[in-house]
């Protein structure tokens, strides 16, 4: 009699393995259901993250996602690519999916650095002088003390591109190789023009005021954090202009245009 009842106890017990077997087939089943809605779900909410100069609107239809769209079918590395093909500030821009119905751009934008006007147009460049916008305005970029620059012989402008500007291989070198020069310095948040038009005659203004003449292209660095420290001083502290010939950095000479009363 006893061991019929220890044959019973043992028909009874389940078994571990069935035990793990059965909370794994439960966990998967409720994980395909949790994907399966998700994926069902339609796009209802969009989200910007980072600063942009683009509308949010602007975004999402460079996107090509649309209201309504399904979550599950939205390809992320491909939003990606069209979105920095369409929207030439971005530096970089990450699609994300969040459930469960909200699509969030990430974006990083490069900044420009200079700007050229031809006629009535204003064309931004960023710092590997590549052209990332056209406008008709260029009240940004003298809000943002971007600078204005002048290139030579330029002859053509297209966004996307970098401009097609030099007479030889050469100068097209040179002129970059300087203009890098001039950004990496901090001064370079003071110069409104840089006019580069003439080789061995390049000048550049200053607080939208004073007319610098730095002359060739050797020292500019040099010649630059001259011009500066004679800024810094009291020589022009009441001057609201000024025209300042730095082609020789060791004997700065400055005229006043006119002085403010």
């Amino acid at each position: 009699m006893r061991k019929a009842n220890k044959e019973q106890k043992q028909i009874r017990k389940p078994k571990p393995i069935f035990v793990v077997i059965t909370v794994f087939m439960a966990l998967c089943a409720c994980f395909t259901l949790f994907w399966y809605i998700r994926s069902m779900l339609p796009v209802k909410k969009f989200v910007v993250s980072g600063a942009t100069q683009y509308d949010k609107m602007e975004i999402i239809e460079a996107s090509g996602i649309k209201e309504g769209d399904r979550l599950y079918k939205i390809d992320a590395d491909k939003v990606e690519e069209k979105l920095l093909e369409e929207c030439l500030y971005f530096d970089s821009v990450k699609v994300e999916k969040k459930f469960p119905n909200t699509v969030i751009f990430r974006v990083e934008e490069k900044l420009a650095q200079w700007y050229i006007q031809v006629s009535d147009s204003y064309y931004a460049l960023d710092s590997d002088m590549l052209v990332i916008e056209e406008t008709y305005s260029n009240e940004k970029f003298v809000k943002g003390g971007v600078p204005r620059l002048i290139l030579p012989n330029l002859s053509r402008l297209m966004c996307g591109e970098k401009p097609t500007f030099g007479s030889n291989e050469a100068e097209v070198e040179r002129v970059e190789a300087l203009l890098k020069e001039i950004q990496e310095m901090t001064f370079k948040s003071r110069l409104t023009l840089v006019d580069m038009e003439s080789r061995f005659d390049i000048a550049v203004e200053v607080d939208g005021k004073f007319d610098v003449y730095i002359g060739d292209p050797t020292n500019v660095s040099e010649k630059l954090t001259a011009v500066e420290h004679i800024l810094k001083t009291d020589a022009l502290k009441n001057s609201a202009g000024a025209s300042i010939n730095a082609a020789i950095p060791s004997q700065v000479h400055v005229d006043k245009i006119y002085v403010a009363e």
